[in-house]
């Protein structure tokens, strides 16, 4: 007999999943499933030692889960019709119910369904699933129809690695287009009296929380009762993060589960009939389910919470795998996309994780000691999400284990204090005061533990995302573990598990010289690594992607394990060159060894301002000219421009210019350079006097230039094009400007010249 029925559902639909995400042709899934019936018959009815039996029955149904897989993620990964028919945006009329409404920090968020999309043009569309953002003063509720006028979106793909890819992040949560609202007209006033109850009540706890508690408090709190992080404290949030523990921010099934228990509790408590408190307790854990937003997490420790309840009333045996198989199938079956949402993968792999490692760790090393069980608890969680943290998020929280050792214990009270505190100061607020003192002071001391943890050496190591082949090696690695310890029993066993995470945390190979050019918009930034792992960013900013350093460069930068940077070269002091910098040097996430800055007579205020921060961050500070050169391996670096104590009226003509070759190959970068600079460089280029006064020996065929000035007219003549004689020229500028901007990555192994 099979066990686990659930887990095998569940298989059946994923690997239907999987075949329509590789665009398997619809023949072969037929084929397939004629298959699996023909080996399903004969393992039932031909063989001698018949491996399956009538009980299995429900092996039959799993080719048709396969086909209803497959047909889902297709149906999922289909554009609505409209999508083709204009390029970025457009201005709409559009129609639709109200599902649910998120608070923003300056704004709100309208999830809108069952949308009619009128474009100029007059032509009207089907859409699902529509986001609003607006931020007028109108009351909406759910169930509201509204018709919109504004601006309809796409939401934009990632042109980086590394870079959070909007376009598929909310295809994961069933949402097709943003609207920018210019007005908004409720057609149709009928709601859903269910979820505005919930809704003001939510909105009661939260005005409670703001008065009781302090902001960074407060939005702490609100976070992790209520689901809303727009009140959260970036510090705070940060924080979190890079101790390990950001998954107290989140409603997981810890919430649930209290919430869901304590109501049980007390409903027992009352003699109420087992039937009624559990059913009352169901509803009450569905409700809090509408009130937090039903985030990935919810809806799954909310599927799993009803199963534990149903299967105690029913005097069946809880299992958690199949539990977490029927909440991940629940989940699948509305969007098969969530599959590929960090939420949904992290939620269940922590569980997957306690439910088939902590029974082999508790066997191996039988303990009543709660510490050692929590210890257990968070390995076991942390083992399976270890791979899925660094693919996401590049960095893993050295002490993590540790500080969640810390706090967890008090999670419960923190909890239960909260809650009760909440709904108290609802009634009188004094009442809440007094109740929210424990809990307060519990948020202060998770604060203060996760400042001790981030000052500890070596806290965050930035990994970058490993290969998928090393995750998969990682992954062997576990099921070898399950596997020999039920086996052996053997407590050295362990070491497997601990020795395990090494593969992840291998460096990446150097196969050559590596250049990036990042798509930042309308500015420039390059980066540069080493045979040796010297890292060079060649500016760094942008003036029309806002926080392009936290938004585009540390993601980059990380993605690739990248932690600090050997070399900050900027060309000139323009914000299209430096913003993102800045962002990178004031946050210290990563590491800015030395700043590069041209040696120049006249400096103006950008560029004294860049100098005093890096200053007051401790970088080192060097000054290059014409002639400098850096050598690294088979890398030179030489500076063309700007002559030392250069003068100019204009930042853009005391550009640097860096001549790098490589082996054979030569690429030339010149910033900004304009006017008077470009006259210099040109000089320098044709006179050989002059370049001998330098000791430097420019190329006069280049393989690659980057374009100066982002295209402009005013730059890169025809004279000095004649001269330098590129064979591929790149230039870096914002889609405004009419230009095709996207990542062109190149790698030079030793071998020659390989574009990526």
């Amino acid at each position: 007999m099979i066990k686990r029925p659930l887990v095998w559902i569940l298989g059946a639909y994923l690997a239907g999943m999987y075949l329509a995400w590789q665009k398997l042709s619809f023949f072969y899934i037929i084929l397939f499933m004629l298959l699996f019936c023909t080996v399903v018959y004969l393992l039932m009815f031909r063989v001698r030692k018949k491996l399956l039996s009538r009980s299995d029955a429900f092996v039959w149904c799993l080719p048709l889960l396969l086909l209803l897989g497959f047909s889902a993620m297709v149906g999922q990964m289909k554009l609505p019709d409209v999508y083709n028919e204009f390029d970025k945006e457009t201005s709409c009329e559009l129609s639709g119910n109200i599902t649910m409404i998120i608070e923003k920090q300056k704004s709100r968020a309208l999830y809108v369904k069952n949308n009619v999309v009128t474009l100029s043009t007059g032509d009207p569309y089907v859409c699902e699933n529509v986001i609003i953002f607006c931020t007028d003063n109108q009351k909406y509720l759910v169930g509201n129809q509204i018709t919109v006028r504004g601006t309809l979106q796409k939401f934009s793909k990632a042109t980086n690695p590394g870079q959070f890819n909007e376009q598929l992040y909310y295809q994961t949560e069933n949402i097709d287009f943003k609207v920018k609202a210019e007005s908004i007209l409720i057609t149709d006033a009928s709601y859903s009296k269910f979820q505005t109850i919930l809704g003001g009540f939510k909105g009661r706890l939260i005005q409670v929380y703001e008065t009781i508690l302090s902001d960074k408090e407060s939005g702490a709190m609100i976070a992790m009762l209520l689901g809303e992080k727009y009140l959260l404290d970036e510090e705070i949030k940060q924080l979190y993060q890079q101790n390990g523990i950001s998954h107290v921010l989140a409603i997981s099934g810890l919430h649930v589960s209290l919430i869901g228990m304590f109501i049980f509790y007390i409903l027992k408590k009352i003699k109420l009939p087992i039937t009624l408190a559990t059913f009352i307790s169901i509803f009450f854990i569905y409700s809090y389910g509408v009130l937090t937003n039903f985030s990935v997490s919810t809806n799954r420790a909310v599927v799993m919470m009803v199963v534990m309840l149903l299967s105690a009333l029913f005097g069946k045996t809880y299992d958690m795998l199949s539990a977490t198989a029927l909440s991940a199938l629940i989940i699948l079956l509305q969007n098969p996309l969530q599959i590929l949402s960090a939420g949904f993968l992290l939620s269940f792999g922590a569980v997957l994780g306690i439910a088939m490692l902590l029974p082999c760790l508790h066997t191996l090393f039988p303990t009543k000691n709660a510490l050692l069980s929590s210890l257990f608890i968070s390995a076991s969680a942390q083992a399976t999400t270890t791979p899925l943290v660094l693919y996401f998020y590049y960095q893993f929280p050295v002490y993590g284990i540790l500080v969640n050792l810390i706090i967890l214990p008090l999670i419960t009270v923190l909890t239960l204090t909260s809650i009760l505190a909440g709904i108290a100061g609802c009634i009188y607020m004094p009442l809440g005061i007094f109740l929210i003192g424990g809990s307060n002071y519990i948020l202060k001391f998770y604060e203060w533990v996760c400042r001790v943890g981030s000052k500890l050496p070596g806290n965050l190591i930035t990994v970058g995302r490993p290969m998928g082949w090393l995750i998969l090696l990682y992954l062997a690695f576990l099921l070898l573990f399950l596997w020999v310890s039920k086996k052996s029993g053997k407590k050295y066993i362990v070491l497997i598990l601990i020795v395990a995470p090494i593969i992840l945390f291998l460096p990446h190979e150097n196969v050559g010289f590596e250049i990036t050019m990042l798509d930042v918009g309308q500015g420039e930034s390059i980066f540069m690594e080493s045979e040796k792992g010297t890292t060079y960013l060649i500016d760094g900013g942008s003036s029309d992607v806002s926080k392009v350093g936290i938004y585009r460069l540390q993601p980059f930068l990380m993605s690739q394990g990248v932690g600090e940077i050997d070399y900050a070269i900027i060309t000139h002091s323009d914000k299209d060159h430096i913003s993102g910098l800045k962002e990178l040097i004031e946050k210290e996430q990563i590491i800015i060894r030395n700043l590069v800055l041209p040696d120049i007579a006249s400096k103006d205020e950008a560029y004294i301002e860049l100098e005093t921060i890096a200053k007051e961050k401790e970088i080192t500070i060097l000054y290059i000219s014409t002639g400098d050169v850096i050598l690294d391996g088979e890398i030179k670096i030489v500076c063309l421009h700007p002559i030392s104590d250069y003068v100019t009226s204009s930042s853009n003509a005391y550009s640097t210019v860096l001549n790098i070759t490589y082996g054979e190959f030569d690429m030339l970068f010149t910033g900004d350079l304009e006017k008077d600079g470009e006259i210099e460089l040109i000089e320098l280029l044709q006179n050989p006097m002059y370049s001998a006064k330098y000791e430097i020996h420019p190329a006069t065929d280049y393989d690659i230039l980057k374009v100066a000035h982002h295209g402009s007219k005013y730059s890169t003549s025809v004279k000095f094009l004649q001269i330098i004689k590129p064979e591929i020229s790149l230039i870096s500028c914002g889609e405004k400007n009419k230009k095709v901007t996207r990542l062109i990555q190149f790698r030079f192994p030793c071998s020659g010249l390989k574009m990526a």
